[in-house]
């Protein structure tokens, strides 16, 4: 089955980046090697390793099975391993397995770029596809070797970013947003309250889609070695069968599965013997009776074993992804993990104190969320920053309370495509009236205090009260503006001139200043390594660490679990869809947020 990846950045702003097919990495293990390519050379037998994407991609630490492994792999697991096989004198060869892995964009640009890297060692790496999308293709195109089965399809329609309004539905049922903002980009809000996206948002939205195609453009260009005329062409055309794809020089080979393994595998001075990357084992090829059933188990439960802390030197990665919320801990209703202040400042401070970490490498991946939180979890960077270099490697989206929370690192590292800025701040109250009077409810209203009932038991906003919040939010804004201009050392007006609520991609942050660095998280480990001035390999400690099942069983409680259990039975496409209401349930709390719709990836 075909499975079609688009960018879809929905705004509510709600814009989703739909990016199609992808699904995150399992260093995996099943059917033995692929490989692709030429006729291998007389050489000694040596060893292939298969690496699996498969799926969920986790920036840090997947949660713990019961029987002590991980649940998947994070992205520097996966980029680990072809490092790995690049040194290694055993390893003569790369197969890498794409099976639908949950993906984000800057994610594949990673590993596409590991894999560009891994060519310098002189080693073939072979990928075997029975069809591709955009992101798997993009993978796929930078092995040395693809081949696609002889009825496969290969579809790269190109991006479209798709934005989602509600207003006419919440028109409907009774529901107005009350919005105010500060910043004429920052149109978090407008899927809530407009039926089409402003001007500026349509201005905003078509830079970002040319950014993104570009790099689009230019990845497909560099893995297959095609002029970029020629790659938009082929996008224009969109979709593929395998003669066709092989005839445009997407793929170098058309043939079956077994047709494939054995020519991977094939030398002269004896087989290859094909190892898995995450069980460092030959693959055993059973799938029957009781060696099938320890395969599956192997498959479902194990895992590389953490080691204990040494006193060797050591760069941090600590992983802050998800809405930004605060408290010690909390739920994301629609799946997805969450930034919690109180969490990453624990971490920050134990790193801070710990002598054996030198650097502090923050992976941020982060659409905003609560300003309060965003000022706790800067504060952390800042007083680290102080006593140790702190590099902000920047995903998908570090945007808007994302950005705040970076801009006080010592150097920001951000790719190509990650969605940042989006320096402003919104606010939204829902004045349901309307919706409770056609249902029946009615309330009446005991006050004491001048603003008592400044807003309303229904959500209606006084104008007193909108203009004490309008003064917050300008305040809010201001310091959002101060931070960046300190932490980044520019002139205030330089950063009020790049803020306004206007997202830009990496590259455009670069030439703004807003960052200091194109790259990804291998970049950023780099640049840890030489501003903690660390000669020795380091020891790379990821936090926070892995939950294990039974603290995940322990969470599990009250009527919040059944609420999340209802959430996560909906199908996959409606709950990326209802995401970016997961910060607009902290306005109950904080009618003030700093925040821009996630990203996520549709299948």
């Amino acid at each position: 089955m075909t499975i079609k990846l688009s960018f879809v950045l929905c705004v509510c702003s709600f814009t989703l980046l739909l990016l199609g097919p992808l699904t995150g990495p399992t260093l995996g293990q099943g059917a033995p090697a692929e490989e692709s390519a030429s006729e291998a050379a007389l050489q000694p037998a040596g060893k292939i390793v298969r690496l699996t994407l498969r799926g969920q991609v986790f920036e840090s630490s997947p949660p713990m099975t019961p029987f002590g492994g991980s649940m998947g792999a994070t992205l520097p697991e996966l980029v680990g391993v072809i490092e790995k096989a690049a040194k290694s004198d055993s390893t003569v060869g790369l197969i890498v397995r794409i099976q639908s892995p949950m993906i984000g964009w800057t994610q594949i640009q990673t590993m596409r770029r590991a894999l560009v890297k891994y060519r310098q060692s002189g080693k073939p790496s072979y990928c075997f596809l029975e069809s591709a999308d955009n992101a798997s293709y993009l993978i796929a195109s930078a092995c040395t070797d693809v081949s696609l089965l002889p009825n496969g399809l290969i579809h790269i329609p190109g991006l479209a970013l798709h934005t989602i309004f509600f207003k006419d539905l919440l028109d409907k049922v009774g529901v107005e947003f009350q919005e105010l903002r500060m910043g004429r980009y920052k149109g978090a809000v407008e899927a809530l309250t407009r039926s089409e996206p402003s001007d500026p948002i349509r201005e905003e939205r078509h830079a970002l889609i040319d950014e993104l195609f570009e790099e689009y453009v230019d990845s497909i260009s560099e893995n297959r070695d095609l002029r970029p005329v020629v790659v938009r062409g082929l996008v224009d055309q969109a979709w593929f069968n395998a003669e066709e794809a092989k005839a445009a020089a997407l793929v170098d080979a058309v043939e079956h599965h077994d047709e494939f393994l054995a020519r991977t595998v094939r030398n002269k001075g004896g087989d290859h013997q094909v190892v898995d990357a995450r069980l460092g084992k030959k693959i055993d090829l059973q799938v029957g009776g009781f060696a099938g059933m320890m395969n599956l188990f192997n498959e479902l439960f194990s895992g590389p074993k953490k080691s204990r802390r040494s006193r060797k030197a050591k760069i941090a990665v600590v992983n802050g992804v998800g809405a930004i919320v605060q408290g010690p801990r909390e739920d994301a209703i629609f799946g997805g993990p969450m930034m919690v202040s109180d969490q990453i400042a624990k971490i920050f401070q134990s790193v801070r104190d710990d002598e054996t970490v030198k650097a502090v490498v923050f992976r941020v991946n982060s659409p905003g969320g609560s300003a309060l939180a965003s000022e706790v979890i800067l504060r952390e960077v800042k007083l680290t920053a102080e006593k140790k270099p702190v590099i902000v490697s920047m995903g998908d989206l570090a945007a808007s309370g994302g950005y705040y929370v970076s801009c006080g690192a010592t150097w920001i590292v951000a790719e190509r495509g990650t969605l940042t800025g989006s320096i402003g701040v919104i606010g939204a109250i829902p004045n349901m009236r309307e919706l409770f009077e056609n249902i029946g409810i009615g309330f009446e209203s005991f006050t004491r205090g001048k603003r008592a009932n400044g807003i309303s038991a229904y959500g209606e906003m006084t104008d007193d009260t909108r203009a004490v919040l309008a003064s917050y939010m300008r305040k809010i804004y201001d310091e959002f503006l101060a931070r960046v201009a300190s932490g980044r050392e520019l002139p205030r007006d330089a950063v009020a001139s790049v803020a306004e609520g206007r997202v830009w991609t990496g590259r455009q942050a670069l030439k703004h200043g807003l960052v200091d660095e194109l790259g990804g998280l291998d970049t950023a480990i780099a640049k840890a390594r030489e501003l903690g001035e660390i000669t020795e390999d380091p020891e790379i400690l990821s936090l926070p660490e892995p939950k294990t099942f039974f603290d995940v069983l322990q969470e599990m409680e009250g009527g919040g679990t059944i609420t999340m259990r209802f959430a996560e039975s909906l199908p996959i496409e409606i709950r990326q869809y209802l995401r970016p209401f997961e910060w607009l349930r902290a306005t109950k709390r904080e009618p003030v947020m700093m925040a821009l719709p996630d990203l996520h990836v549709v299948k």
